[in-house]
């Protein structure tokens, strides 16, 4: 069962999900969500137990409290405190959307914290569609929409098939947002657009998987592929995977995408 811990700093209290008892560490770091992703923690431990026996493994929740203005940089530079709070080096990664934003500045200025990283339906600079969704959001959460941005994030981080079986499902999971939530979703996704990762990239020094979804319509395609692209560019060591057919959460639509994961990690 996985435990809810937190690290408190002088400057902010991060809370995160433990579970497994492997000797390897695995960290996830989750992109935007409409409820504390924390709530959700024992599902993650179904979702990823292929992990449990080789791996520790954390889910990381951004701050408590945040700033008005909060930059993924500095999201970045608080995760990499508490990971040194909790004396975790040399760690193998996966950040899935704003959570591989995070995960692309950590690799870049605190290597010695990255074994591997998996960046899944991220990007490096904000394209113009993410612009326009995620954007969308942060307008509909500054003005109390709870219902219309609930629904617009299902149908925009998930493939139609997926959203047509499940809808039901989601719309449980995201149900009963309150003004508070809403506040903090409008921080975390207004900082999406100032992402700007793309001239550092040749900065990692850690093996990379980039895993795209061929229907993107949060970050689009276009971003993992110019991640892909300047990586290989700057001679960092990269691969590349496409999932065609789904959606932006392509990491939740289908298990195949922890196996996917973990094949990465255990490569030599």
């Amino acid at each position: 069962m996985a435990e809810i811990l937190s690290v408190k700093t002088e400057k902010f209290e991060m809370e995160y999900a433990k579970f497994g008892d492997g000797p390897k560490t695995f960290i996830i770091i989750p992109g935007l969500s409409l409820k504390n992703v924390l709530n959700s923690a024992s599902s993650v431990e179904v979702g990823y137990k292929i992990f449990k026996q080789d791996y520790t493994c954390y889910l990381f929740d951004r701050i408590k409290n945040p700033p008005e203005v909060y930059p993924i940089s500095q999201m970045a530079e608080d995760l990499a405190e508490t990971l040194k709070v909790l004396g975790i080096k040399d760690a193998d990664v996966f950040g899935s959307s704003q959570g591989g934003m995070v995960a692309q500045y950590m690799a870049i200025n605190h290597p010695e914290l990255i074994r591997k990283l998996v960046l899944g339906s991220s990007s490096s600079r904000a394209e113009p569609r993410q612009l326009e969704c995620i954007g969308g959001w942060t307008d509909m959460a500054i003005e109390g929409r709870a219902e219309e941005l609930v629904n617009s994030f299902i149908d925009n981080c998930f493939s139609k098939e997926f959203v047509d079986r499940w809808r039901k499902v989601l719309l449980k999971m995201n149900s009963g947002v309150t003004p508070e939530e809403m506040h903090r979703f409008s921080i975390m996704s207004a900082a999406c657009a100032g992402v700007d990762t793309y001239d550092d990239l040749g900065k990692i020094r850690c093996p990379v998987y980039v895993i795209a979804a061929g229907n993107d319509s949060v970050v689009t395609t276009v971003a993992s592929e110019k991640i892909f692209a300047k990586l290989q560019a700057e001679n960092v060591p990269s691969e590349f995977f496409m999932y065609e057919g789904l959606g932006h959460a392509a990491y939740d639509e289908i298990h195949e995408y922890k196996q996917k994961i973990l094949d990465f990690f255990n490569k030599a």
